[in-house]
């Protein structure tokens, strides 16, 4: 008797571990994916202002805890050609002045195509590198206030919307907890007057929650407008709108109108 009521409770304590171990893995595999989605530029002129924006991130949506992946979004400078977005081909090391950053090329293991021609990421002996300054200067700031994310890049093109159209049902259906960040500087080369009129046409379109295309690349002044459409459309996906935080531009920063050599940052986050 004793010995067939051991049993009993011997087969309730293991039915108890296997239903903790059920819920656990539940848990995990069943998790609701959090995204946070940010508008920084990669134009550094006043640094001192990027890292307060960051820390502004950090505070706002994460507290003691980071993304699980940081997906940077940004134009493909040189390469204007290029139709397709791209990621990087294989996860590796990618080193900056005194800052190194591990890239992951989770994105082509999945869905996304890679730089296959080494156009944007070369080798050089073991390491990676690129001219793509848009990666290089986000380093010092993702190491600062989220080291321990992955960091997946998308190259885009600048304005071709057909690139767009095929990942996004993809990225729409990623099970992460994600920071979205698109990497896109704002108007160039004009003087200070008109630069802030086509910002604040820009901000307005941003916060209006419209994604016609046509109208978007119209009214939207920036080195990637296509940057935005995806991260706006990711946004909306979840309701969350586009607030302005700063403006600011090279004629601001050294208060005097720098004409054709004014370029302008517009630092949004999303809530």
């Amino acid at each position: 008797m004793k010995k067939s009521k051991a049993v009993s409770i011997t087969w309730i304590i293991l039915l108890w571990i296997i239903l903790i171990l059920i819920t656990i893995f539940w848990l995990k595999w069943n998790k609701k994916s959090e995204w946070n989605f940010a508008i920084i530029p990669h134009f550094m002129l006043d640094s001192e202002k990027v890292d307060n924006f960051y820390d502004f991130l950090k505070n706002e949506y994460y507290n003691d805890w980071e993304p699980e992946k940081i997906i940077l979004i940004s134009p493909n400078h040189f390469h204007s050609q290029t139709k397709e977005m791209l990621t990087i081909c294989k996860s590796g090391n990618v080193s900056y002045n005194s800052n190194t950053r591990k890239l992951s090329s989770e994105l082509s293991d999945f869905w996304m195509k890679c730089d296959k021609n080494g156009e944007i990421f070369g080798q050089w002996w073991n390491n990676l590198k690129t001219n793509e300054h848009w990666i290089w200067e986000h380093f010092q700031w993702i190491n600062k206030y989220f080291p321990n994310s992955d960091v997946l890049p998308i190259i885009s093109p600048c304005f071709q919307f057909s690139a767009v159209e095929e990942i996004l049902p993809k990225l729409e259906n990623i099970n992460w907890n994600i920071l979205v960040i698109a990497s896109v500087d704002f108007a160039h080369y004009q003087n200070e007057e008109q630069t802030l009129q086509h910002d604040k046409k820009s901000v307005e379109t941003l916060e209006s929650m419209e994604l016609n295309q046509p109208e978007f690349i119209d009214w939207i002044d920036a080195d990637c407008p296509i940057c935005l459409y995806l991260i706006q459309y990711l946004a909306n996906k979840r309701w969350k709108h586009s607030e302005l935080r700063y403006r600011d531009s090279s004629s601001t920063i050294l208060n005097q109108d720098m004409w054709e050599e004014n370029t302008s940052r517009i630092f949004m986050r999303y809530k």
